[in-house]
C-alpha cells in the first residue's frame, strides 16, 4: 500500500508539473518589436550640395540647414532644396548640425575627431569639445537638443551608442544601440527620451525610447539617408540622402 501511495503522489507530482510547463510556456512575452511602416512621400527635390549629412530646422520653420561631407561647409537651403547661403566655416569631416535653442548658434559634430563645434550665425567658430576617444571613420554621425534644451549626440557604429551630455560636454549616461546596422542620423521627439534615429545602412527611420526601446520603425526606400530634421508643427520630416543628393519630405504618421 505505501508503494502504491507513493507511486500515486509520484504521478500528481508529474501531472501538476506538466501543467506548470505548460502555463509558463503561454504566459512568456511576446516578441515586442514593432511593425516595420512606411511613410507617404510628399514631394522630393534636388539639392545644390554634394554629398548633405546632417539636416536641422530653423525655429520658424522656414529653412533648413545642412552640412556637406565633401566641402565640409555649413550651408543653408529651402525647403525646396533651395542654396540659401554658405558660412564661413570650414570643417572636417562634418555629419550633423543642429541649432542651439538659447545661444540661436549652430552646433556640428565633426565625425573622425569626435568632437562637437559651436559656430555663430557667420560661420565663425566660437568652441569645441571632443566627445569621445578615436579617430576611425565610425565617429559622431548626430546632434541635437531635446525639449528641455538638453544635447545629445550619436556615434555611427562600433558600437552605435546614443549620449546625453552634461554642460560641461562630458557625457552624462550612453546607451548602447543594437536595432540598426548603422546610425546616421538624430533628432529628438516631442516627448521626453524619444529619439528619432536614422540608419544609412537599414534605409530605415526608427523611433526610440531610452525606457521602452524600439517603438516605431520606418523603411524610406532611400538610398543613403543621412540627415532628418521633424517640423512637428505641421506635421513633416525631412530627409536627406547623401549619395544623392535629394531632399525627401515626408508626412509625419506617428501611432505611438
Amino acid at each position: 500500500m505505501k508503494i502504491q501511495r507513493i507511486f500515486r503522489l509520484m504521478a500528481m507530482f508529474l501531472a501538476c508539473g506538466s501543467v506548470f510547463l505548460i502555463q509558463c510556456s503561454l504566459t512568456e512575452p511576446e516578441d515586442t518589436t514593432p511593425p516595420v511602416r512606411s511613410l507617404t512621400l510628399v514631394n522630393s527635390y534636388a539639392l545644390d550640395v554634394a554629398e548633405p549629412s546632417g539636416l536641422a530646422l530653423t525655429p520658424d520653420g522656414s529653412a533648413l540647414w545642412t552640412v556637406s561631407d565633401h566641402s565640409n561647409r555649413i550651408v543653408q537651403i529651402s525647403l525646396t532644396g533651395k542654396r540659401l547661403k554658405t558660412l564661413s566655416y570650414q570643417g572636417n569631416d562634418l555629419e550633423g548640425v543642429v541649432i542651439d535653442p538659447t545661444a540661436h548658434t549652430l552646433w556640428v559634430a565633426e565625425e573622425r575627431s569626435r568632437e562637437l563645434v559651436e559656430v555663430d550665425s557667420t560661420g565663425k567658430e566660437l568652441q569645441r569639445h571632443r566627445i569621445l576617444d578615436g579617430d576611425d571613420n565610425s565617429g559622431l554621425e548626430g546632434v541635437c537638443f531635446d525639449v528641455l534644451r538638453r544635447l545629445f549626440t550619436i556615434k555611427e557604429k562600433q558600437p552605435g551608442l546614443l549620449m546625453a551630455l552634461n554642460a560641461d560636454f562630458s557625457i552624462r549616461w550612453q546607451k548602447e544601440l543594437s536595432f540598426a546596422g548603422d546610425y546616421s542620423g538624430l533628432c529628438a521627439d516631442t516627448l521626453l527620451n524619444r529619439f528619432w534615429i536614422l540608419s544609412d545602412q537599414d534605409e530605415s527611420l526608427f523611433l526610440w525610447d531610452t525606457n521602452a526601446g524600439l517603438v516605431g520603425q520606418y523603411k524610406l526606400n532611400i538610398v543613403g539617408p543621412e540627415g532628418i530634421a521633424i517640423d512637428f508643427a505641421r506635421g513633416l520630416i525631412y530627409v536627406v540622402s547623401d549619395p544623392q543628393s535629394r531632399l525627401y519630405v515626408f508626412k509625419l504618421e506617428k501611432s505611438f
